[in-house]
């Protein structure tokens, strides 16, 4: 039997899910791929995602890590426990990924909890990041269209609390379950040292349930976990005047060592020294020559084949003690697409928006727990003038301007 929409839920859905600032030039095909290696769990944290929230006519949804559940739903108690309204859109995107495919293939799995398989869809896009002398540049190099869940997996029937046993069951939650792998073909997708991936993946739900989104892979078993950055500190020893660095990271796997770099604008970085990775959760290191005025720092880890990635910067301001924010601060200004703000220590409860000057939210950014700076980008903006507000646990609020390149 033909499957019915209403008219407007495919029209917004389409709107949306079109919405780039460059489309794929050559025509995506589409078979099944390889996904064995799963490069996020969200068993203990978000591992970078984002999901930001959609709003339209009919719906206003979106995506939230859960993490008593270990997996992104748009379940969240105490916030969202009631049936969802429908038709709906949500989207998650990964932070970037080294494709570990070859060049013109892209591999994308992940788990899923739905109403109906065959009914909700479902769309991939692959986005390239790619540093050039003039900045970052970001591109929708392959996408897989919109598709059902069915015809990419075999649902099983999912009984929240019973089929997997959770702490606070919900009527509400979808009633299938299973797997999509998924590889994308188009020659637009290439690999070169200074090109990643993001990772998009939108719903569309048409029925009154919650939805999931679980470990995402991205092609064969042998793919392994980059390091993921907690949070970086700085503060100065009043007794040798050296700064003292600390960092945190998770799943650190294959990783030969950390470089600790050095700036005085923001811009331009110099090895200060390294420290070898021994398996631990946090690393510690004595900078003890060290200029005057403002400096600024980032943490660069190197893989044992000599792939890199880089923590986000911190600031540690001339004759500040620490680089803990009291007031609410971007850098660099203006930037070409990312940037660092910086900010108080905040619980789980805060959160910050990207707004136009006409008062539209264009981005909610929910900070780690307990940081000081919390990395963005904004290279998916038009420049211009943006503000940003950070409400803390608390309700107080604060506003800056930010400047988009």
């Amino acid at each position: 039997m033909k499957l019915l929409y209403p008219v407007k839920a495919c029209f917004v859905f389409a709107l949306i899910l079109c919405m780039a600032s460059v489309k794929a030039q050559v025509p995506t095909s589409l078979t099944n791929g390889s996904c064995d290696g799963v490069v996020a769990n969200f068993n203990t944290n978000d591992n970078g995602f984002n999901a930001p929230s959609i709003y339209g006519s009919i719906f206003d949804s979106s995506f939230y890590y859960n993490a008593a559940r270990g997996y992104w739903s748009d379940y969240m108690p105490p916030f969202r426990t009631a049936a969802p309204g429908f038709p709906r859109v949500m989207s998650v995107i990964s932070p970037p990924f080294a494709n570990p495919n070859p060049t013109g293939t892209f591999n994308v799995g992940f788990y899923y909890i739905v109403g109906n398989p065959a009914l909700d869809r479902f769309q991939v896009r692959i986005i390239s990041v790619t540093e050039t002398p003039q900045g970052t540049v970001s591109n929708v190099e392959a996408s897989s269209g919109v598709q059902s869940f069915a015809s990419w997996s075999t649902p099983q029937p999912y009984v929240d609390g019973v089929t997997t046993p959770v702490t606070e069951p919900t009527p509400f939650m979808g009633t299938f379950q299973g797997t999509v792998c998924i590889r994308l073909i188009d020659p637009d997708i290439v690999n070169n040292p200074n090109t990643t991936f993001r990772v998009e993946v939108a719903y569309l739900i048409n029925n009154p349930t919650f939805a999931v989104f679980d470990n995402l892979s991205i092609g064969p078993v042998n793919i392994p976990l980059p390091v993921n950055f907690i949070g970086l500190v700085a503060e100065r020893n009043p007794v040798t005047k050296s700064v003292d660095l600390k960092w945190d990271v998770s799943e650190e796997i294959d990783v030969s060592e950390y470089h600790v770099e050095r700036s005085t604008n923001g811009i331009s970085f110099t090895t200060a020294g390294s420290v070898p990775a021994k398996g631990k959760s946090i690393y510690t290191y004595n900078d003890n020559s060290v200029p005057s005025g403002t400096l600024y720092y980032r943490i660069k880890s190197v893989d044992l084949d000599r792939k890199f990635k880089y923590s986000g910067i911190i600031r540690l301001a001339d004759n500040a003690s620490n680089s803990f924010g009291s007031k609410l601060f971007v850098y660099p200004t203006p930037t070409n697409g990312d940037m660092v703000i910086e900010h108080k220590k905040l619980d789980g409860k805060a959160k910050m928006a990207i707004t136009s000057l006409d008062g539209r939210v264009l981005k909610v950014i929910s900070p780690t727990p307990g940081s000081s700076h919390t990395p963005v980008s904004i290279s998916n903006l038009s420049p211009g003038v943006y503000l940003l507000k950070l409400t803390d646990e608390n309700g107080y609020s604060e506003t800056i301007k930010i400047i988009r390149n």
